[in-house]
């Protein structure tokens, strides 16, 4: 009987040899997949780039063509699985340029591309191909990134419908819009249908539809991003923003995008500042924001509670608490703020929709000199823009917003030679510099803390389609959609999951910095996000077949 035993015991121990020398296969899944999933299923030769690639396609196929048709990508590029296939060989030769190899990438449709239209959301641009890359998108291809496709937008970069593709529709629940004007990347990359994308962000284009998808997105000091190559809707205020699943995927992106580029000369001084906090070499052409990702980011930190942003939807104020419990828990304090109603009044409410309106008189110059570019079949001016919306677009399927027209129509009569224009610029931008950057010494804080927003997505509303949902909690609070914006600098800010609603839908809370300090604030949200992992995909879209590859460990025997 001792001897049996001591057999079972002996073959029981050799089994557990046996499993730790042999783990359990690897598996790779097309949801959710980050850069790092990725990379193990390259390097364990289980995956490659082309095949990546064509399970986005399939992907995109069954929800973005079919199903709910979520009318996200406005264009596909017909040479991705061609290009992805270009990069599986510098792979195998030995060559990878970086963690982007082989990596799927939507764009905005108003960054330019050599080689696929950029729209801006117009169907009078739907065939517009420019004669280059924008910077940022040649610096993706040098990275080896795979450009997947043009991601939709709101038309002329306001909200979330267009006159190409309609209305971009909320993966987690069909009857809500997706917030803009980011709407087709913040969609496309909660649907599952690429790994990451770039949007764009004028007052809250890239955190609304990030934190209205459930999604991450950064919008950084202005000019850090290039802006050439770029549609522009107003230069003060305009930036690109990374937008991914993951903080850290995000600033993987962010770290190629970023940059000096003498084609965009504010981000020229922006660039020299950055080096500066990032403590990056000076002279650097780049920074690895990855360095930034520190789960232990926040001990010691102390965050400014914006109150208010609290007190539109309770659902949102709860989720938000939590984000802040959990934060305290990680080693932050907290200060309550409670801004100024002079300021609320001169920079968020009314007074910052008047800030929109005169900046905005600078559009017909910057979009007209944009214009050039372009080929000679492409309209050259606003009035020509204004003509055919009138009288052609207006009487099809898709008519155009009336706030695209009354953007057009204004321009043609304001120039930055008007003196509310010029006090904008000499004064009151600057002032609203001043004041933030107030709010950080009065209250010494190392970062200010919100909602991002005090409602869900709300029901759609285009010149189409309105869609009653009596489950849609309304907020009469502040947003702060243009609180990191409108001023002389452009304060970064960056949104990350922090659960959800009643109805499906999530939202995200809110890190604002100072200026030119990107890397503490990805740190603090890459360690919210470490201790919560709120990101959840969309059970309305369920994975395919297919979408599931196990392999064995590189290394197991």
């Amino acid at each position: 009987m001792f001897r049996t035993t001591r057999s079972l015991a002996a073959a029981l121990l050799f089994a557990a040899l046996t499993a730790a020398a042999d783990p359990a296969p690897a598996q790779f899944r097309l949801e959710e997949a980050t850069i790092a999933d990725i990379k193990a299923a390259f390097d364990a030769h289980a995956l490659t780039s082309k095949q990546l690639v064509q399970l986005y396609l399939d992907r995109i196929a069954a929800y973005e063509d079919g199903g709910p048709r979520l009318n996200s990508i406005t264009t596909l590029n017909p040479k991705a699985l061609e290009t992805a296939a270009a990069l599986d060989a510098e792979r195998k030769a030995g060559r990878v340029r970086g963690a982007l190899h082989g990596i799927p990438v939507l764009l905005k449709d108003n960054v330019d591309t050599y080689d696929l239209p950029t729209s801006n959301g117009s169907v009078i641009l739907r065939n517009a191909v420019p004669p280059k890359d924008a910077t940022i998108a040649r610096a993706l291809r040098d990275a080896g990134a795979v450009i997947l496709g043009k991601a939709s937008m709101g038309e002329f970069a306001g909200g979330s419908y267009n006159t190409i593709d309609g209305q971009v529709v909320n993966p987690y629940n069909f009857k809500r819009q997706t917030g803009g004007s980011s709407a087709g990347p913040a969609a496309a990359l909660a649907a599952n249908f690429a790994v990451l994308a770039v949007g764009t962000d004028t007052s809250t284009s890239v955190r609304g539809p990030s934190a209205f998808n459930g999604v991450v997105g950064l919008r950084p000091t202005t000019g850090l991003i290039s802006r050439a190559g770029i549609a522009p809707k107003n230069l003060n205020f305009d930036t690109a923003g990374p937008m991914a699943r993951t903080v850290t995927d995000m600033a993987a992106l962010l770290s190629v995008i970023a940059g000096p580029d003498p084609a965009d000369p504010r981000g020229l001084k922006v660039w020299r500042e950055e080096l500066k906090k990032s403590g990056a070499k000076a002279g650097s052409k780049h920074i690895d924001y990855t360095r930034f990702l520190d789960a232990g980011a926040l001990k010691g930190v102390r965050l400014g509670v914006v109150r208010d942003f609290f007190g539109g939807d309770p659902e949102i104020d709860a989720l938000a608490e939590a984000a802040i419990a959990k934060m305290k828990a990680l080693g932050a304090e907290t200060v309550e703020i409670h801004l100024d109603p002079a300021f609320v009044d001169a920079y968020l409410a009314k007074g910052g929709q008047n800030i929109r309106k005169i900046a905005d008189y600078r559009f017909k110059a910057d979009w007209e000199t944009y214009l050039r570019e372009f080929g000679p079949d492409t309209p050259k001016t606003v009035a020509q823009f204004v003509d055919i919306y009138e009288n052609q677009v207006n009487k099809s399927p898709l008519p155009v917003e009336d706030s695209v027209l009354k953007l057009l129509k204004n321009s043609l009569t304001t120039s930055t030679d008007d003196p509310d224009y010029k006090k904008l610029i000499a004064k009151t931008l600057p002032e609203g510099t001043r004041l933030k950057l107030a709010l950080f010494d009065i209250y010494k804080v190392d970062a200010l803390v919100f909602p991002y927003q005090s409602n869900f997505a709300a029901p759609i509303s285009n010149p189409v389609n309105k869609v009653d949902d009596p489950t849609f909690v309304k907020s009469d609070r502040p947003q702060p959609s243009i609180f990191a914006g409108y001023d002389s600098i452009g304060f970064p800010g960056i949104v990350v999951p922090m659960g959800f609603g009643s109805q499906g839908l999530p939202m995200d809370i809110s890190f604002m910095g100072r200026p030119y300090e990107e890397g503490r604030l990805i740190g603090y949200a890459y360690a919210y996000e470490q201790a919560t992992k709120m990101r959840k995909p969309s059970p309305l879209l369920p994975a395919l077949a297919g979408e599931t590859i196990g392999y064995p460990l590189v290394g197991a025997r």
